[in-house]
This record gives structure tokens, sequence and C-alpha cells, in this order.
């Protein structure tokens, strides 16, 4: 994952989900990825894999909401997303 800040740096963080189904990420200290900016809430969002070794981004109801860049293109219907 990429956090891309207001100043010219940008912040890499590499997450192993091979031991976990989920990774919290917000500005709380009991998330995975934490994220010091006011416009990320305590908890933001989640990344979630699925059985079949999918993984999504969930927001969490945030103020701000989550942007992803997604380099594929996504259909997204009524809170399904589907691939083409």
């Amino acid at each position: 994952m990429e956090s891309i800040t207001h100043v010219s740096s940008k912040v890499i963080h590499v997450v192993n989900m091979l031991a976990t189904d989920q990774v919290k990420i917000g500005r709380g200290h009991d998330v995975d990825v934490r994220i010091t900016d006011i416009s990320v809430s305590r908890l933001h969002a989640v990344v979630k894999r699925t059985e079949k070794g999918y993984f999504y981004l969930q927001d969490n109801k945030s103020k701000f909401g989550t942007l992803s860049l997604a380099r594929n293109p996504v259909l997204i219907q009524s809170g399904e997303v589907n691939y083409i």
C-alpha cells in the first residue's frame, strides 16, 4: 500500500497477509496500518481476503470515504464488486 501525503514524499506499507484475513487501516492505535493524517478516521477501512484468495477494500463509513487506484476496470453493483 502506498500513502501519498501533502508533502512530496511517499510512504510504502508492506503487509504480510499470510497470517491474517484482514488488515485494519486508520489513525487509531489498534490498527495494523497507521496513517497519521487528520482526514483519516481511527478505523478508516479494512482490506479483506476472501476464501478464493481475492482482496477487497471496505470503507468503514469514514467521513471522507476511501479512494483506491484500480489498474483494471471494476464493475460496481449495489455493494458488490465484479471484475471485468
